[in-house]
């Protein structure tokens, strides 16, 4: 840590009393999100978007595209009964990347597609097996024949978060460099969902379990002689935003290459923008919402994260990933009525210029290092930080870190709980609620307010 600037340190000293109402309290919070969490677990009563429910009409503009489990029987796609087959991972890629690049079938012309946007793909029950993107580089045509994109306007849909999985049945190693992933030699990557281009947008995934399959794909790339995966979920990079990511669940995700350096940390769910000398406000109306994350690999990863763009992140929970929540470059996103838990951190902002981002509501349990961590050697300005729950464990723990420029920001209403096991020895390292200073060259934190804090 560079110069220190200011330290604002709260040591907890909780009576027995004290501690019991915390425990109340924090039980209270994850009983009530909990029941929420599993009552909205699909967009329907009934497990099916709405888009996709039979005797609904399609939508003026769109295609409609049902895929099920069919054991080879092939149908024409425009109904739950006639689906296409998407019983391989072969078969239900080479499905979508007809319609996402286009393609032509001598052999069954009816087979041929022109490339579609504005495509909505209904997913039938089961566990379909994907190699996800694979080699795809965005915005460049795509040189094999493995693997799909989203395209423009497109809806991915399943028949509920308990029926329909979508597995990852593959990665793409690294064994030279340059390789399409720029990544290390010796690694390999996987991602499920992702944009065929920048100008895909308008994009929706809901109502399925992504699951990146990393007990198996670590065991296979161990023997393959690779040395570290990087697998995510849903990534919709666009310049022109309105996406929405909603009631799915995603597991085995990994980082494992940022370990090896940290510009290779992975973002399982990423909206964000690559469009250079934008500002966020240039990709707006983008919504995360009542998605659930467990069963992490492991590595460098934000398991939720926006950058470049303007986002409502609310209603998730993220159990046992390094970072929770998160991006950079940001506008007024509002990340509200989360939960992160078991996490390094429950919240990180820490890259380039960020103004008037709102984390109001959401519940961190038991944090490894920090609750919510906010700047560096860039901005951040005007941020409200308001009536967020941060129960604490572990002594040597902060709820709140400024670390430099931070500026006009309002820290209200926000409660930090104590519920570890104190001692004589813990108290040299007790936890602490709020601290300041600036790290490495960032400059001080000035302006800020903090009110009715406990």
């Amino acid at each position: 840590m560079a110069a220190l600037s200011k330290i604002k340190k709260v040591v907890f000293r909780a009576s027995s009393l004290k501690q019991l109402a915390a425990w109340v309290v924090a039980t209270l919070c994850i009983m009530v999100l909990s029941v929420d969490a599993s009552a909205v677990t699909s967009s329907t009563a009934n497990g099916s978007a709405p888009d996709c429910q039979s005797g609904t009409s399609v939508k003026q503009g769109f295609t409609r595209l049902y895929i099920a489990l069919r054991n080879s029987q092939d149908g024409s796609g425009t109904s739950a009964d006639d689906a296409r087959d998407g019983s391989s991972p072969e078969k239900f890629d080479r499905i979508l990347r007809c319609y996402s690049e286009g393609c032509n079938d001598p052999a069954a012309p009816k087979k041929s597609i022109s490339k579609t946007d504005n495509l909505i793909v209904c997913l039938g029950p089961g566990t379909f097996r994907t190699e996800g993107g694979y080699d795809h580089v965005i915005d460049v045509p795509h040189s094999s024949n493995r693997g799909f994109t989203l395209g423009k306007g497109w809806k991915i849909h399943g028949s509920g978060a308990d029926n329909t999985i979508v597995q990852l049945s593959s990665y793409l190693p690294a064994r030279t460099v340059p390789n399409p992933h720029n990544v290390p030699a010796g690694t390999a990557t996987g991602v499920v969902f992702s944009t065929s281009s920048d100008d895909a947008s308008d994009i929706e995934v809901s109502d399925l379990t992504i699951d990146d399959n990393y007990p198996e794909l670590k065991s296979r790339a161990s023997k393959d002689g690779i040395k570290a995966l990087n697998l995510e979920a849903v990534q919709l990079r666009s310049d022109r935003g309105h996406n929405w990511i909603h009631d799915i669940n995603v597991l085995h995700t990994s980082g494992e290459i940022g370990i090896i350096d940290e510009k290779w940390e992975t973002f399982p769910v990423w909206i964000y923008s690559a469009k250079v000398g934008t500002l966020p406000q240039a990709n707006v109306d983008n919504v995360i919402e009542r998605v659930n994350m467990s069963s992490y690999g492991g590595g460098q990863c934000t398991a939720i994260a926006v950058a470049n763009a303007v986002a409502e992140v609310r209603n998730n929970k993220v159990d046992g990933y390094q970072i929770g929540y998160g991006g950079w470059a940001l506008g007024p996103a509002h990340f509200h009525d989360n939960v992160a838990m078991g996490t390094e951190y429950g919240f990180n902002i820490d890259s380039l210029v960020n103004r008037g981002v709102v984390i109001e509501r959401n519940l961190i349990l038991h944090p490894r290092k920090c609750g919510i961590v906010i700047g560096g050697s860039a901005t951040y300005a005007d941020f409200l930080i308001k009536d967020n729950t941060i129960q604490i464990d572990q002594s040597g723990v902060i709820g709140l870190v400024f670390q430099g420029n931070v500026t006009g920001a309002l820290v209200e209403g926000n409660s930090f709980l104590w519920r570890g096991q104190s001692s004589f020895g813990s108290f040299f390292s007790s936890p602490t609620a709020i601290k300041n200073f600036s790290a490495r060259s960032a400059g001080v934190n000035q302006k800020n307010s903090y009110q009715n804090n406990k």
